[in-house]
């Protein structure tokens, strides 16, 4: 899934930082380091938001390898196009 920044989901300046973080670990960059940079963006710009209340939480339970209760990285990745989805209102 390749996101454009001229696309539906960005309606908001801040859309942009969101996207670019959500793309690099959807790009395969599935370190610990790109996954908290994803979970600042979210607690930063959307603190609060349903649409990413479910996303948040998997991002703070990122640990691949390590199984339940924590997410892996096709989890992690699935619950990224969700919470885009639901940026767009397509949930």
């Amino acid at each position: 899934m390749r996101l454009a920044f001229d696309s539906p989901y960005v309606d908001r300046v801040y859309d942009e930082r969101l996207l670019a973080a959500a793309q690099r670990v959807l790009d395969g960059d599935d370190s610990a380091n790109a996954v908290s940079a994803l979970e600042g963006v979210l607690l930063d710009d959307y603190p609060g938001d349903e649409r990413f209340e479910e996303l948040a939480e998997a991002l703070a339970l990122y640990a691949p390898g390590m199984g339940s209760p924590y997410i892996g990285r096709t989890e992690v990745r699935d619950m990224i196009r969700r919470a885009l989805d639901a940026l767009n209102g397509e949930d």
